[in-house]
């Protein structure tokens, strides 16, 4: 009965919901039968604690969710355009953005969106030196890559604020500007 103590309700309670959903047909049946699977599989492959607690702002999440879905909006009609018109394509820029987080989940977040946004990838995320290596589309001019990376700082903000932490320090300052772009 010791192993029954180390079972946390949430990742059993998930668990037992994929078994339900894979199985396509919610039943006591199935619930009962995936509670148990749940519990073996938490109990033989028990998971270590997160190195940090994570805790969800649910209107800072959703002002998350609302500002990134507009961000994709409009850079998905701005490479859409840049798809169609009849210019070439200018030639992209690979920049190093700094970011102010300490926390290895919410940087991860930040580069995930940033890279989910049409018109940028994040090519690398060093844990080390916290930076981003970002590579943006058709950015020619330092004014426009300086906006770019005010986004990915806002993100920064507005992703901290979402799961439970303060505005990282130094963040969306004057200074906001890449550390340096690379050739």
């Amino acid at each position: 009965m010791k192993f029954l103590r180390k079972i946390r309700l949430g990742s059993l309670l998930g668990l037992t919901a994929v078994w339900m959903l894979l199985w396509g047909r919610p039943s006591w049946g199935t619930f009962f039968l995936g509670l148990f699977v749940a519990a073996t599989v938490l109990a033989v492959f028990p998971m270590p604690r997160a190195a940090s607690r994570i805790r969800i702002r649910p209107l800072a999440l959703l002002w998350l969710v609302g500002n990134f879905l507009r961000e994709l909006t409009i850079a998905s009609v701005h490479v859409a355009w840049l798809a169609v018109r009849p210019a070439p394509l200018r030639p992209g820029r690979i920049a190093v953005v700094h970011l102010h987080d300490d926390d290895d989940f919410r940087r991860t977040v930040v580069a995930e969106l940033t890279s989910l946004v049409p018109g940028s990838v994040v090519m690398d995320l060093d844990p080390v030196r916290s930076e981003l290596l970002v590579h943006f589309i058709d950015h020619t001019d330092d004014e426009r890559l300086a906006r770019e990376v005010a986004h990915i700082h806002r993100r920064e903000r507005e992703v901290a604020r979402a799961f439970g932490a303060p505005a990282p320090e130094g963040c969306g300052g004057a200074h906001d500007t890449w550390t340096r772009e690379v050739q």
